[in-house]
């Protein structure tokens, strides 16, 4: 079910809940009905008035999408370097404020666990500030990059604020990566990604788990 299906579902259960209120009130309530109705909606009217922004939350918020897959592998760069990449789009229907992505860790034969965590990830260009995303708005965001030599690692091109790149190469193996994404409205959300690197430089898979 998408997003917009589901607010629309939200905004009519809202709706008939207040219409039962209002027939609960018309049949019980006896000649004292019509001060009822009329209380019911100063109310209804007072709490729209407080809550506005958060009634406009609930019904409209923004919702991000991680994808990842061998079709956003850039193999047309000409620094001689292949690049992994994923992107995130926004498929609600309010914007996303302060969106960033991290590589929270990597899993995997050839490295030491624990070793690659909670690092922030670039966007496509070397971009690392915070992004706004509109509606159907997407933003595509660098993983790693390879050189074309045979056997060579993927760079993961993650770094901490203020800082460099960090120093994190992948040698040819499988790994899982764990992303996630953040924002000053959203929720964060994670999702775990399989890599795969074999030995010649344009063998490379990535897909979501």
């Amino acid at each position: 079910m998408s997003f917009k299906n589901s607010a629309r579902i939200r905004i009519g259960v809202t709706l008939v809940a207040i219409l039962a209120i209002c027939v609960f009130i018309w049949v019980f309530a006896g000649e004292n009905r019509w001060n009822a109705l009329m209380t019911l909606a100063t109310l209804a009217a007072v709490a729209a008035a407080i809550f506005l922004e958060e009634i406009r939350m609930f019904y409209h918020r923004p919702e991000i999408d991680v994808y990842v897959g061998d079709d956003l592998i850039d193999h047309t760069s000409f620094a001689n370097l292949l690049w992994v990449r994923g992107k995130i789009k926004n498929i609600g229907d309010r914007g996303g404020e302060g969106c960033r992505l991290k590589l929270l860790g990597v899993q995997g034969h050839n490295i030491q666990a624990g070793r690659i965590e909670n690092g922030f990830l670039q966007w496509q260009g070397g971009i690392r500030d915070s992004m706004r995303l509109n509606p159907d708005e997407y933003w595509i965001f660098d993983i790693g990059s390879r050189a074309r030599q045979q056997n060579s690692s993927v760079n993961l091109l993650a770094y901490f604020v203020g800082e460099d790149l960090l120093p994190l190469e992948l040698p040819p193996g499988s790994y899982r990566l764990v992303l996630a994404v953040y924002g000053d409205n959203l929720p964060s959300k994670q999702q775990p990604v399989s890599l795969t690197i074999g030995a010649a430089p344009d063998d490379i898979r990535l897909s979501c788990i």
